[in-house]
């Protein structure tokens, strides 16, 4: 199978839940401590994932006025002082080596995360593209990192791919979920028949029962799709015929399209995802990947008390 060459990350959202603080800086630009010890956006995290997967152009589905403040940022736009310095002279060249491979889409009004994806159709050009969610952020627990493993599992099946993790009953309205059949030849590996957004407990119990999982739990999706053009033929259609879950368009309808027309598997991928869409889920985040990186002592010394 051809190499996945392009992303798309939708970041259009407007950070309500991280307000006041986005008011002063766009949630995709809150700084994490990476695994090398720099201080970086998530969405250059995000970025380097794709990258690591292969991927060669990336294209950002945001809002007008986000784009001049993450086009300034993936740049050589900095001063002097601090090109002097080799280690971060290397990061200078990082950002603008990803600044290059960047683009843009723009949606103006939010009309759900399959509309967002829509937006991106230009730039995909009747290629397969890998979705990369726009406030998650994966830690790997094998030698890849998420996004590639979900490429490589493409590579093998040749059709549409989607990250799979489990998830409690509880957790059902806050998530895709997936019914399918696991493939005995490779572990982690499903043919996935049906996926439902944010279904109620009642059906999912009584249809996104999956053999070998847990009572009480279900797979649900991981924030990363690999997916074939036929996706946007799909978005297409559903846009100009209005067809909404929740009132807006869905990525997750769309895919379920996908799985009745040219099929579809899904990989639990072995590996932790973190939301950093809210003060909560951005706190864990930080102290994770702060426990990859040269600061984890810091984190797991006592705090001393003062008398």
């Amino acid at each position: 199978m051809p190499r996945i060459q392009k992303a798309v990350i939708p970041i259009a959202g407007y950070g309500t839940r991280l307000f006041p603080a986005t008011k002063a800086v766009p949630k995709a630009l809150f700084p994490i401590i990476a695994e090398d010890g720099f201080a970086k956006p998530i969405i250059q995290l995000i970025i380097e994932e794709a990258l690591a997967a292969g991927v060669e152009e990336v294209c950002l589905v945001a809002q007008p006025q986000q784009v001049e403040p993450i086009a300034d940022y993936f740049s050589a736009n900095v001063p002097a002082a601090i090109r002097e310095k080799s280690e971060l002279a290397a990061q200078v060249d990082r950002l603008e080596e990803i600044g290059e491979r960047m683009h843009f889409a723009i949606q103006a009004e939010p009309e759900g995360f399959g509309h967002a994806i829509y937006c991106a159709k230009d730039f995909a050009g009747g290629e397969p593209v890998i979705i990369l969610l726009g406030d998650h952020l994966y830690i790997s627990e094998s030698g890849d990192s998420c996004a590639k493993q979900l490429a490589d599992i493409y590579g093998q099946v040749g059709k549409s791919v989607t990250s799979l993790d489990l998830c409690d009953e509880s957790e059902l309205s806050l998530n895709g979920i997936v019914h399918g059949s696991p493939c005995v030849e490779s572990e982690g590996r499903y043919t996935l028949a049906q996926i439902s957004e944010k279904p109620t407990v009642a059906f999912a119990q009584q249809h996104l029962r999956v053999e070998g999982i847990p009572e009480q739990q279900y797979l649900c999706n991981f924030g990363i799709d690999l997916l074939t053009p036929l996706l946007f033929d799909i978005l297409d259609y559903n846009y100009k015929h209005k067809i909404l879950t929740h009132g807006e368009i869905q990525l997750r309808d769309a895919m379920n399209e996908m799985i009745k027309q040219e099929g579809m598997y899904g990989y639990r991928v072995p590996g932790k995802r973190y939301d950093t869409g809210n003060p909560q889920e951005l706190l864990k985040t930080v102290n994770a990947f702060g426990l990859q990186g040269p600061y984890q002592e810091v984190l797991e010394k006592p705090t001393q008390k003062t008398t």
